[in-house]
Order: structure tokens, then sequence, then C-alpha cells
């Protein structure tokens, strides 16, 4: 495995090189722009996780901190957002919210979506 560096170059992209030392090729270069980033991060973090199959995710709950007022709570609109900290928040209202980690996050949205998918394809599917 050959080293691999990170850098900014004076427009403010990233620039990611690795250095082979073959004379033949020139040493790969990738320049990404901030915008591009999250993107190519999740790309990486999804070949990793599929790299790994015998890790399922699916069925392992997901640990959150959860904030409420109690039973009496009237129902509020949910919204999502980043705190300082760099936590994914849930917030329900003002006292009410779900602090969960990005990676997390990341586990629920796949548990969203293969739910999802299934509520969509139970009620898209012929009548028994």
């Amino acid at each position: 495995m050959q080293a691999v560096s990170v850098e900014t170059n004076d427009d403010g992209d990233i620039v990611v090189s690795q250095k082979i030392d073959d004379p033949n090729y020139p040493d790969p270069i990738i320049v990404l722009s901030p915008d591009q980033v999250p993107l190519v991060v999740s790309w990486i973090y999804e070949a990793r996780e599929s790299s790994a199959p015998d890790e399922d995710h699916e069925d392992q709950s997901i640990p959150v901190n959860f904030y409420a007022r109690g039973p009496e709570a009237e129902a509020e609109n949910l919204s999502v957002f980043n705190n300082s900290r760099g936590m994914i928040v849930l917030k329900i209202d003002d006292e009410t919210f779900i602090e969960i980690s990005p990676a997390m996050a990341k586990r629920l949205r796949e548990q969203l979506s293969s739910t999802i998918r299934s509520a969509l394809t139970d009620m898209l599917g012929p009548d028994a």
C-alpha cells in the first residue's frame, strides 16, 4: 500500500496525491473542490462498508440520547441539523430532541431506507 497525502492548493481545493515512484507513470493526483468532499467521503465510507460484508448493521440497535418533556407533550414538527459539537440533532420542539453521532445517523438512514423500500413494496404490491 502506498502512502496518500492530502493538502490544499492556493485555490482552496483539496489535493489528494499518492507517490508511487514509477518512472513510466506519473504519480496520481486528484483535485477536489470543497463542495465535492462530503460526497467523496461518503463514497469512501460506503466502499469500506461493502468490503466487510460480514458486518450486518441492519438489525443492530442505534444508540441515541433522547431528551423529552414527558408523555403529555403535543405533536410537533421534526427538524434536523448539526450542533456545535458535530452531532446530528433531530429536534421535536425546544425541549425535546434526539442527539446522535454522524456514524449512527448513517446507520439510522440505512435502516430508514430499508424500511421505506419495504413499505413501498407492500403498498404498491398486489392485494392478496
